[in-house]
């Protein structure tokens, strides 16, 4: 029997040539502050209606989302741009990005969908609006991340596999080739929903700091209040209010993860008349006080689910 070879010693001792003397015996590299995905949940969809959202919460949320066609091509709407996601494709979208995938044909589909939280996202900045041709290498990674996650026996172990295999694919991600250019950014102006989508998306957006009513946006569209409301929830499946209540919160919580304001005024800066306005709506959203929930976001612990009710 053969003895393994020991590894070669002059790259171990060009190493320790640089290793310094720890500042402190008891404190070490914490993995929550590398590049480490964490709270990742895997699923699939092969129905076309269980892509039509039960209500904006579920377009609108601070995890992460890496969409992957398997089978059955068709648009992904990800803020103010439509890209047509082919087999072998896949997008990133990123915390409090608006998305949808309404638009797809009816039939048979088979698309992956993996979420996860990730405390530094620096890295993986350049996949933002930007889907990808999965590469050889980035399917590898796919597929040992998915082994870990459906077969992981061992819990520690497998969560330890899925991060580290799900952190290569978004590495590897965003060295792979971009999607066709004439598939990228597709404009429908055509579409009555997307136009009014955008509006109101952009109104509110630059709105935050005052209630805006139902009334204002259909001034500034041009709708009337009754086509507009009947529009939003006939089309998107959702009430315009809702959606309104949802982006206000969906943003203070993008801004919670900064440091630029205080609690107060990011609450201001949504248009909440008071912290405790504020605090109550956010709490019934996401379970937790703005504070608490700023306080997760600065430790790296994972997120809250927000809740579908507001």
């Amino acid at each position: 029997m053969t003895t393994p070879s020991a590894p070669p010693a002059s790259a171990i001792k060009r190493s320790l040539r640089r290793l310094a003397p720890p500042k402190s015996l008891f404190s070490g590299v914490l993995v929550q502050q590398g590049f480490t995905p964490d709270n990742i949940l895997c699923f699939k969809r092969t129905d076309t209606a269980a892509l039509r959202p039960e209500c904006v919460s579920n377009n609108y949320h601070h995890r992460f989302e890496l969409v992957t066609v398997l089978e059955k091509a068709g648009p992904g709407r990800i803020d103010h741009a439509t890209h047509e996601l082919h087999p072998g494709e896949c997008a990133l979208i990123f915390p409090n990005q608006f998305h949808h995938f309404m638009d797809v044909a009816r039939g048979k589909m088979e698309w992956l969908f993996i979420t996860f939280e990730l405390a530094h996202s620096e890295p993986i900045e350049s996949l933002r609006n930007s889907p990808r041709i999965l590469t050889p290498r980035a399917l590898g990674h796919l597929e040992r991340a998915l082994e870990a996650y459906v077969h992981g026996s061992e819990p520690h172990r497998g969560g330890l596999e899925l991060s580290y295999e799900l952190a290569c694919l978004l590495r590897e991600l965003s060295n792979a080739p971009l999607i066709p250019k004439a598939r990228r950014d597709i404009h429908s102006s055509d579409d009555v929903r997307d136009v009014i989508l955008e509006g109101i998306n952009t109104y509110v957006r630059a709105h935050l700091r005052k209630a805006v009513t139902i009334q204002h946006l259909a001034d500034e569209l041009g709708y009337s209040v009754s086509h507009l409301r009947a529009v939003f929830r006939d089309r998107l499946g959702v009430s315009l209010g809702r959606y309104i209540r949802e982006s206000r919160l969906s943003q203070a919580a993008q801004l919670l993860q900064g440091p630029d304001l205080n609690v107060s005024e990011v609450g201001e800066a949504c248009g909440f008349d008071s912290l405790f306005a504020f605090s109550r709506a956010f709490r019934k959203a996401y379970g937790v006080p703005p504070r608490t929930y700023r306080t997760l976001v600065a430790t790296g612990a994972p997120l809250p689910q927000p809740s579908i009710t507001l």
